[in-house]
């Protein structure tokens, strides 16, 4: 298997995915760490804790801190307390809607010319790909795991394992 070159077709399709988000974003006047953080509350069914937005929209915490004090700001979340549950307010409900109904259109067109059969492989193919990339990132994740870093040719001291 050609992983670089794979890797270099997925980067591409990843960026061309992209822009069916971040151009409501942008005409919405929206940064992408507010789009990505309105668009998790908008699909869950219930209130989510801020740590859940930073586990699932892959932000890091003080990008999803800033998003939230820019929502609270404009009125888009409600939480009752400091530290409970955040939920859209109606208001946010109502600029959700707007914006992602078009994000949404796009995405049942582009799964409905796939075909059924293609759209589930796709969609199950996809998830498959998150579930490893994010089980692969904890496991390589110094703080997480301790993992060490096998030296490269040219590193200092070459042969000694180097903490990453």
């Amino acid at each position: 298997m050609q992983t670089a070159r794979l890797n270099n077709r997925l980067s591409l399709s990843f960026n061309a995915m992209d822009h069916i988000y971040r151009q409501p974003a942008l005409q919405a006047g929206m940064s992408d760490s507010v789009f990505r953080t309105l668009c998790l509350l908008w699909n869950s069914p219930v209130p989510l804790a801020s740590a859940q937005l930073v586990q699932y929209g892959g932000l890091p915490k003080q990008k999803v801190s800033s998003a939230l004090a820019a929502m609270r700001r404009d009125g888009y979340v409600v939480q009752e307390h400091t530290r409970g549950p955040i939920s859209l307010s109606v208001h946010g409900r109502s600029v959700c809607s707007a914006i992602f109904s078009q994000v949404q259109d796009t995405e049942y067109r582009v799964l409905e010319a796939m075909g059924a059969e293609k759209a589930e492989s796709f969609v199950a193919l996809f998830e498959e790909y998150a579930a490893l990339s994010g089980q692969l990132e904890r496991d390589s994740d110094p703080a997480q795991s301790g993992f060490r870093r096998q030296p490269r040719h040219g590193d200092a001291e070459a042969g000694k394992e180097i903490r990453v």
